[in-house]
């Protein structure tokens, strides 16, 4: 991790299930809805573990280099990528970004559609599955809802 406190590099939305990412400057999280702007945000009494999506940039770039592919973050269609900080760890643990506080609620493991988006000739699905199994990412629920963008510091526990 370094000596440099993690923090949040970049957040995306997607407005439609399946559609486009949008790239924000700000997000505004609510408890029980996620980020606003985001299509799990407009679903009332959802899956809270379907609320924030994060990923490692570390992974993104590990991802890159095992597969030869070279993927930007918002491809893997998670809402807020991080920097130096083990997301598995945070499985079952509170932590906070800026002044919204979450909960870890299990791994956000790759699945097929995604190993289909990012699939090439030479990179089939299955590898792109196999490329992110175990770090593909953390599912968490808004318990204290607040404001982030890029930059914000991560604090745990």
């Amino acid at each position: 991790m370094g000596a440099s406190q993690p923090r949040v590099i970049a957040i995306h939305v997607a407005p439609e299930r399946g559609g486009p990412t949008d790239a924000l400057d700000q997000a505004t999280l609510v408890p029980g809805r996620g980020i606003e702007g985001d299509h799990h945000h407009s679903q009332p009494n959802g899956d809270p573990a379907s609320e924030v999506t994060l990923i490692e940039a570390e992974t993104v770039a590990a991802f890159n280099a095992s597969t030869g592919l070279s993927i930007e973050a918002p491809e893997t269609r998670r809402n807020i990528v991080t920097q130096g900080v083990d997301l598995n760890s945070l499985v079952g643990e509170r932590f906070s970004i800026g002044d919204a506080q979450l909960e870890g609620i299990e791994p956000c493991d790759p699945c097929a559609s995604l190993g289909r988006r990012l699939a090439t000739t030479s990179v089939p699905a299955a590898d792109v599955v196999r490329a992110l199994a175990n770090r593909g990412g953390l599912r968490a629920c808004v318990i204290e809802g607040g404001t982030l963008a890029p930059g914000t510091e991560i604090h745990l526990g």
